[in-house]
Order: structure tokens, then sequence, then C-alpha cells
């Protein structure tokens, strides 16, 4: 395969890519024309998109032509990608009139009564965009309600004494005589990590949104956050065990979306001239399983005693030997004994389902002797069917919405409810 020239090791050389900074729109699985990629760009896609130990895989592949120039062809993950001195890549739904908006506030699980439904934003939206929109929302209720405030511990010098004195510093940086006192206190105060990530994601979300009234919100929950939180860099793993209390129960739901969005976006310090490089993706087989669960979890809510368990690995496809196949389907419904009920899986595709996602279903019956459902997302009743597993037990396959056509979220998340609990009552026979 031909490689792009390198110019890491030689300080004096040219760059032969100049900066370009249009943008490109492609869909899921689509590939861009050849575009020319400065070093930097291609240290980025390199290190940080596609580098990690925690990457299942490239989240976009990168090839290069004999000239040089690369070809990048988007995976399953859709977003935005800002290159160092070069393109911004857009990615995005493969599936047509798609509404990310709703998609992805329905996986989410944002209630609808902190989402403007009048919003400008509609189907076809960028992913960023649509994050964006229900990341304000969320971020206007936790200031309608007041920041959240902690103790901080804080090593100062003060005046006067102050919570306790700390003597080996005391004895370090100040004279025999001392006008000043070296403190260790407890303060109450909102800059606090939960608040410091908020802050981080929205003068990040700032860089990446296009919509003018989105910007101009955001700029003033961002002004408003900086009178009382301060800049620092804070990751997922920062507050990915942050525990709500009754206290602060109220940010439930930007928690969940704070990290989402650290989870699945880089916006790092590489600036080369005046271009700063940023990227937000989303995997969409992701976030359409999240969707498909809690639409069963909605659905058997008037089930007493029914619950639903995401990824069960509980059975293995087969016994003795040397060897290991561990069944983990998006979800397994159990009755109040216990029994499996139900065997579901989500497929984000479009057109005709693959001989693999019935071998897939067959196995998974085989080891739970239960019916199993196949969701997809909505393409015009061209997937939904109902057929036999050798077995014996019945395999649906039912297509949820995911388009454009309703008027409203609370629209959209009755039509999804109702075809999943339509589909489990037929499923389902006791």
């Amino acid at each position: 395969m031909p490689t792009p020239p390198d110019t890491t090791g030689d300080p004096g050389a040219t760059d032969p890519h100049p900066p370009r900074n249009e943008t490109h729109v492609i869909t899921e699985y689509d590939s861009t024309p050849p575009i020319p990629l400065s070093e930097q760009a291609r240290a980025y896609l390199r290190d940080e998109i596609n580098g990690g130990t925690d990457r299942d895989g490239d989240r976009i592949n990168v090839t290069y032509t004999p000239d040089g120039d690369a070809v990048l062809t988007a995976t399953s993950y859709v977003g935005l990608i800002a290159l160092p001195n070069g393109p911004t890549l857009e990615i995005r739904p493969k599936l047509p009139a798609t509404n990310l908006l709703y998609i992805l506030q329905y996986a989410t699980n944002v209630s609808a009564d902190t989402f403007d439904t009048d919003t400008q934003l509609q189907a076809g939206t960028v992913f960023v965009d649509a994050l964006g929109v229900l990341y304000e929302r969320e971020l206007q209720r936790v200031r309608n309600r007041g920041l959240h405030t902690d103790y901080v511990t804080r090593h100062a010098t003060e005046q006067r004494l102050r919570g306790r004195l700390d003597i080996q510093r005391q004895l370090q940086r100040q004279p025999p005589v001392p006008t000043e006192f070296e403190c260790t206190y407890q303060e109450l105060t909102p800059d606090i990590p939960i608040n410091q990530a908020i802050l981080q994601v929205t003068d990040a979300l700032l860089r990446m949104v296009t919509d003018d009234q989105l910007t101009s919100a955001l700029q003033r929950h961002a002004h408003a956050l900086r009178r009382d939180v301060t800049r620092t860099h804070i990751t997922h793993s920062d507050i990915a065990t942050i525990e709500l209390t009754r206290l602060n129960d109220y940010y439930d739901h930007i928690l969940q979306l704070t990290k989402l969005f650290l989870r699945n976006s880089h916006v790092g310090d590489i600036t080369t001239g005046t271009r700063n490089a940023f990227s937000l993706l989303v995997n969409m087989n992701t976030v359409f399983e999240n969707a498909v669960t809690h639409a069963a979890d909605t659905a058997i809510t008037d089930r007493d005693g029914w619950r639903i368990t995401r990824q069960d690995n509980s059975k293995q496809l087969i016994h003795d030997g040397r060897f290991n196949v561990t069944l983990k389907p998006d979800f397994t419904i159990r009755d109040p004994d216990g029994a499996v009920q139900l065997i579901g899986d989500a497929k984000w595709k479009h057109g005709t389902p693959p001989n693999a996602d019935f071998y897939q279903m067959a196995a998974y019956q085989q080891a739970h002797t239960a019916p199993s459902l196949l969701a997809y997302p909505s393409q015009g009743g061209t997937v939904t069917d109902t057929c036999t597993i050798v077995n014996g037990h019945p395999l649906h396959l039912i297509e949820l919405p995911t388009t454009d056509t309703y008027p409203s979220y609370d629209a959209f998340r009755t039509a999804v409810t109702t075809a999943m609990t339509t589909a489990i009552d037929t499923a389902v026979t006791k």
C-alpha cells in the first residue's frame, strides 16, 4: 500500500500538504475523495482517532494513493473531526431521514420536559448539534436549580489563621516572626470535578456546533459557569465513579451526557497555526442498541416481577472441550421465576438482513430455548417478518421508528415504545 511521505525526522523539510480547511460530508461506510493531509493531520488520525487500547478497531479507515493523498473511509461512527492544519470531516448516518436528535434523546433517556420541541434543529441534524441541543437544555435545568457545591481541601497563604496551620509549609515559606500563615482548610464551593467537566464539555461544544442560536445559548452558559468554576482538564475516568445523592440527583441527565461526550471525544491542545484539532465520534451501533434496550425495558414495566438484563453472558454455546463460546445478546427478558422469555438484539443496518444475523439468533435460541427478536431501524416495512428457527421457536424481525416523520419528541417516544410493546406482547405468550 502506498504510504505518505514522512517529514517528521527532518526539521527543515517542507510539509508536502498545505493546509486545507474545507468540510467533507460523508455517510457511514462511505469514503472521501483523495485529500492532501498535513503531517499533523496524519498523526492525529493515527494517534488520537484510531489510537488507544480502548478502540474496537479503527474509527476511520485511512488509505493512501500513490501520490500520497489520503482517502478516509467512515465506519459505524458518526460525528465530526476537525483535523489540525487540514479539512473537517462530517459523518452522518447512512440510513435516510434519520432523526438523530430524537434517537439520541431516547437512547440517553433524557426526559421530554427538558427538551424544547420547537427548536429549529430537525431531522438530518449533524450529531454534534443534536448532542449540543440536549446538553444545552440539561445545563439550563441544572443552572435553574443551582450548581451543586461540595467541600474541597484548600492550601493557601492567609493573613489570619484559617483551618489548621500547615507546619512544614509555614517553616519553609514564612520568617520566624510571620505576618502570614500557611493554612489548610475546607471550603464549600461549586468548583468541583462534575462542574469542571460540564464547563469543559460546554467549551468544547462551542467549537463544534454549527447552529447560531445553539451557539449563543452555550456561550451564555459558559460565561456564567466561568464565574464559579475554573477551567481544568477532566477525563472520563475523573467522573466515571461519581455517585449522585438526593442533593444533586438533578444532575443525572447532564452527567450521563457529559460521560458520553468525554468517552467519545478528543479536544486536544494540538495547534498548528490557527487551526485547533477536535473530534466527537459516536458509534451508531451503540446508540441504537441503547435505544432498543431502553424501549424493551419500558415495554415490560407493567409486567410485575419481569426484568431485563443487558449483555447477559451467563450462557455458553458449547460445553466440555478446551474452548468457550460466550453468548451476549443485547438484552434478555426474564419472568418472575427467572425463566428466559425473550432474547433480543439490535442491528443498526439497512437492507436485507445478512445470514449472520440469523445464525446469531439461532445460537441464542439454542442456548436459552426461548423466542427471539431482532430490532432494525425504520425501512418502510421491508425487514419486518416472523420466521421459525429449526428448534421450533419463533424469530421476530421488527423495525423501530427512527425517521423524521414525528412532529415532536413525545410522539417519537410513544411510537418507539408502542412498537416494542406490541412486538414483545406478540413474541411472549406468557
